[in-house]
């Protein structure tokens, strides 16, 4: 009965287990933090607070208005303007403040402002919420002890503090920013209220209890999972069944809890309890008049539908409230979720007795109650009702059709965790140092809310429409219709590992299929990729696992744990054009498939050297360059922005150009004192290389040849010569020294090729700002072909690797308020009616791999379909000394406006005229906007696998779509079985 919830449970834990596990500390952690006491000595402090009787004080203390600090004496702050008294935080305490986590608050002794106006401590407040769900999580957490200690906490004062606190937010302006609107929801759940608690509770008393007796583990379980109201009764059976000493009053506390939750009447008092105090007013009558009507029904499917209308009415009208309405109205969301909640207790079972558009229907109520609760933004919720109109109001839908707006409908979970994750991630990497439980927030927040019902109900219909069309997902053997999205096609078997975001290259494998928590900006070559985040699919790695044939899927929350559970295992992962995916143990029924896989020969990268002028060494201005250069003195990245200089004059910053020439001129030089030029030592280097049969000692050999390299390169003197040619270079074009910042990016011979992109593989330092620094990033830039990862992707696949010849691009800095990736197609179906954009907040927006915004936007009507908001918590700015600098994104639910889009949909209706060379095929274009002027930073071909296109094992699992996808649905039919197309 509940087994999808104990999947989606079990799921969603190892997925942010695995992100938490695995991720490094927060980006915006402080130095204190970082060079802080280690992690054993920290989680060491944590426990003896947990121990202590005492807690996290030292002694009780009055704490007066007038900043005096007084002993626990009757009334002591009268004469000091009043006052209120707590716990003094101790010595240990004190020192993890003063590293950066914000814990141990006392919500009375929180100053006014802390967290209004431009200067809002946003972070501590994050910190704050985490702590309370540690509280409710870990039996008070590191208050545990404090609770009983007399004077520590005065219930009154927090309660009250917490109204405060509420109030003071939704005065400011500042949080009428709907970017905010999640981060507040959060809070407001999670402080002292006046109304019942719900189903948190209700899941955190379960977990104590199973912790204190294992026998209650099983139902504990079922309650995490779908908790019902008949759960009251089965724990007050168990109570008498297996008594426990000490136990009996919290058993008991917990079934009078999920009476509570399940009491339909109890919703309408809290929601009595709110107007009352509003006394009058439209909110007041409002709250009333919702209260009366889920009076009037018990029927869940009435409930669910008047709680969802009213969710999103509340927060459609936010604006319109004021002060104490809008506090009203926090606490009135939370009891209506709950509402939801306990309506959807068996979605699954419901989803399965009711025709596929009441499914759908289901679907847009549980949408308007996400969007109600925070989870969703308003434009998600637009992008999601049109799928639902999409699959409910077509005359005639085809399984085609059915199969595809499922499919966006199921994204709603994945958007719904990065909104948590743009607000919540980074302290919760942080504060896991000290407590590791605390990566169960963002699990517990999706198993508490909609969401739940909302992946049931999606599993049910898309797994109905794979039976429709005769094409599904596999993992292990198990058919699976959610939770396996393909970005890239292609076919790889493998050894099965977890690897962090963080992870070294050097801890990557050639052989491996890797599962992620977020796509790795500097993943070296691999056999598959399974991402639990997309991050932008046209970033960097992103292109070259497109390009290579390497596999790459999106795994969702219900499915990862099964597939990090055979860490270890050889596997096979197949990922179809068509975006069906196969997770399986490798074996014998795997030798035939790739036996038939077409040689290596593809990926043979050939240059072409005899184009090659490497006499030409002088740097020129990027405006003197053009296409047929290219290949020739500099790579196709100084050719193509000197053309589209050419074309846009307005549009590329201006740039220096350093060619080819200038590189093979320093490996001229000798490698050491009375030894052979670099070029001829390098030469002789990569003949004994391929030498060498064993892979670990050529790998080890690989390194140490490279690592000579890069390290002669680096420190290698250019030349006066060359040093007063780029000077001068540099103030014709850009100006006085000091008075420019350029971009210093590496342009080989070697990419842009057909058959090859070599998208991010070198090095580029962003905002290099001097002379002096110019030339040593140059060196830096100079070498960075030759790490072991570049080796790796490039040089490993060429027949003569020495011929490989860094150009060097110096592009001034451009002030990008939003940057990204455009491609003239949609990069899923390759349909050129489609652009693909991907686009983020600040510098070098999406193609480190940054959740980004994602659109499709057709050509000709400019219809615009989200498949992604930008959720990535910073931004990169330009710094005036130098370099970048991280800041925190705003979290706008839009980063294109229509007018940008507009500019590139016309950027790419103009650019096979532009560019005759690249007419034929998909185009990938870098680009920036700032003050609404388009910048254009970069163009190459978009280059995919012809071979991952063309596996006849690939094509075999797509085939089945290609016959059924054009079958009508019967949408009054019963999904999986009651119903044919």
């Amino acid at each position: 009965r509940y087994a999808a919830g104990v999947r989606l449970l079990r799921s969603v834990t190892m997925a942010v287990t695995c992100a938490g596990l695995l991720g490094g500390l927060a980006a915006n952690a402080t130095d204190t933090q970082r060079n802080s006491s280690a992690p054993a000595e920290l989680r060491a402090t944590i426990a003896e607070m947990k121990a202590s009787a005492k807690g996290p004080f030292s002694r009780i203390r009055w704490f007066c208005r007038d900043g005096s600090v007084l002993p626990p004496v009757p009334s002591a702050c009268r004469n000091h303007g009043g006052g209120v008294q707590h716990g003094e935080l101790s010595d240990r305490a004190k020192r993890l403040r003063n590293a950066g986590f914000g814990v141990a608050n006392v919500l009375a002794s929180i100053p006014p402002g802390r967290w209004t106006g431009p200067a809002a401590e946003l972070d501590t407040l994050r910190d704050l919420v985490l702590e309370r769900f540690l509280i409710q999580a870990d039996d008070g957490w590191i208050f545990r002890g404090a609770r009983t200690y007399r004077g520590a906490f005065q219930a009154e004062d927090e309660e009250a503090a917490a109204g405060r606190l509420l109030g003071e937010l939704v005065t400011d302006p500042a949080w009428e920013n709907p970017a905010r609107f999640l981060l507040l929801r959060e809070l407001a759940r999670l402080l002292p209220s006046a109304v019942g608690g719900g189903s948190t509770e209700v899941r955190q008393l379960a977990a104590e209890l199973a912790e204190a007796d294992g026998g209650f583990a099983a139902l504990r379980n079922k309650i995490h999972s779908w908790p019902e109201a008949s759960d009251a009764r089965r724990v007050r059976e168990y109570a008498k069944r297996s008594p426990r000493a000490g136990l009996a009053e919290r058993q008991e506390q917990l079934a009078r809890q999920i009476d509570s939750l399940f009491d339909p009447s109890q919703i309408a008092r809290d929601l009595e309890t709110l107007a009352s105090a509003l006394q009058r007013g439209p909110l007041a009558e409002r709250l009333i008049h919702i209260g009366e009507s889920l009076r009037r029904t018990e029927r869940s499917a009435e409930r669910l539908t008047i709680a969802s209308a009213a969710l999103a009415s509340l927060r459609d009208r936010w604006r319109d409230y004021g002060a104490a309405e809008r506090s009203a109205a926090l606490q009135a969301i939370g009891s209506l979720e709950r509402t939801v909640f306990v309506a959807t207790s068996a979605p699954r079972e419901t989803a399965l007795s009711q025709s596929r558009r009441q499914g759908v229907e289901r679907l847009g109520e549980l949408r308007e109650a996400l969007y109600g609760c925070g989870l969703l933004s308003s434009r998600q919720r637009d992008a999601l009702r049109a799928a639902n109109t999409r699959i409910a109001k077509v005359p005639k839908l085809t399984v085609g059709e059915y199969r595809r707006e499922l499919r966006y409908l199921d994204r709603a979970a994945e958007w719904a965790a990065r909104s948590l994750e743009f607000h919540f991630q980074e302290r919760v990497q942080a504060l896991a140092i000290l407590e590791p439980l605390v990566r169960e927030f963002i699990p517990d927040r999706v198993r508490g809310s909609p969401l739940l019902a909302w992946n049931a109900i999606t599993e049910v219909l898309q797994e109905d429409a794979g039976r429709l069309a005769g094409a599904r997902h596999e993992v292990f053997g198990e058919s699976v219709g959610t939770g396996l999205r393909g970005l890239n096609p292609g076919l790889a078997r493998g050894v099965l590992a977890v690897g962090g975001a963080e992870s070294h290259a050097d801890s990557f494998q050639r052989t491996g299929i890797y599962l992620l928590p977020n796509t790795v900006s500097e993943l070296p070559p691999v056999a598959g990729i399974l991402t639990r985040g997309a991050g932008s699919s046209l970033s960097h790695v992103q292109l070259l696992a497109r390009n290579m044939g390497i596999p790459n899927v999106v795994v969702g929350e219900d499915v990862v744990g099964k597939i990090a559970a055979r860490a270890g295992d050889e596997v096979v992962l197949a990922a179809s054009p068509a975006g069906l995916v196969v997770i399986a143990s490798d074996g014998p029924r795997w030798e035939a498939i790739f036996g038939r896989s077409e040689p290596a020969s593809e990926l043979t990268i050939r240059p072409d050297l005899e184009k090659l002028d490497l006499k030409t060494w002088r740097s020129a201005s990027l405006e003197t360059i053009r296409a047929r250069d290219s290949g020739r003195i500099v790579g196709p990245k100084a050719a193509n922005l000197g053309e589209l200089h050419h074309r846009y004059p307005g549009a590329v910053p201006r740039g220096v150009v350093v060619p080819f020439g200038s590189f093979r001129r320093l490996v001229e030089q000798p490698i050491e004192a009375g030894g052979p030029s670099v070029f001829e030592w390098m030469t002789r280097r990569y003949a004994a290389l391929e030498g060498i049969a064993d892979p670990a000692a050529k790998k080890q050999a690989t390194s140490e040849f490279l690592g000579k390299l890069r390290s002669w390169i680096e420190t290698a003197d250019p030349g006066e010569a060359f040093r007063q040619d780029l000077r001068a270079s540099l103030e014709r074009v850009l100006g006085p020294d000091g008075s420019w910042g350029v971009f210093v990016r590496s342009d080989t011979n070697v990419e842009d090729l057909s058959g090859f992109t070599g998208a991010g593989l070198n090095l580029t330092l962003p905002n290099v700002v001097g002379f002096e620094n110019v030339l040593a990033a140059m060196g830096r830039v100079w070498a960075s072909p030759f790490t072991d990862r570049a080796f790796a992707w490039r040089q490993s696949l060429m027949e003569r690797p020495e011929n490989v010849f860094p150009g060097v691009v110096l592009l001034e800095s451009f002030p990008s308020e939003k940057s990204g990736v455009l491609v003239t197609a949609d990069v899923d179906t390759g349909d050129t009616d489609w652009l693909s954009i991907a686009v983020s907040e600040g510098v070098g927006g999406a193609v480190e791999g940054q959740a980004a915004e994602e659109l499709r936007v057709h050509r000709s009507d400019r219809a615009v379909r989200l498949l992604a908001q930008a959720s990535a918590p910073r931004r990169a700015v330009l710094d005036r000394e130098g370099g970048l600098t991280s800041v925190r994104a705003s979290g706008s639910d839009r980063v294109l406006l229509p007018a940008e889009i507009g500019l590139l949909v016309r950027l790419a209706a103009q650019l096979p005229e532009h560019f005759p060379a690249l007419a034929g095929a998909p185009t990938d274009v870098e680009f920036a906007f700032a003050e609404g002027r388009l910048a254009l930073l970069q163009i190459r071909p978009f280059v995919e696998s012809r071979r991952a296109r063309r596996s006849l094992f690939l094509q075999s699992l797509d085939a089945p779509l290609e016959r059924n996808d054009g079958r009508t649905v019967d949408p009054d039919g019963l999904p999986l079985g009651g119903g044919t197309p």
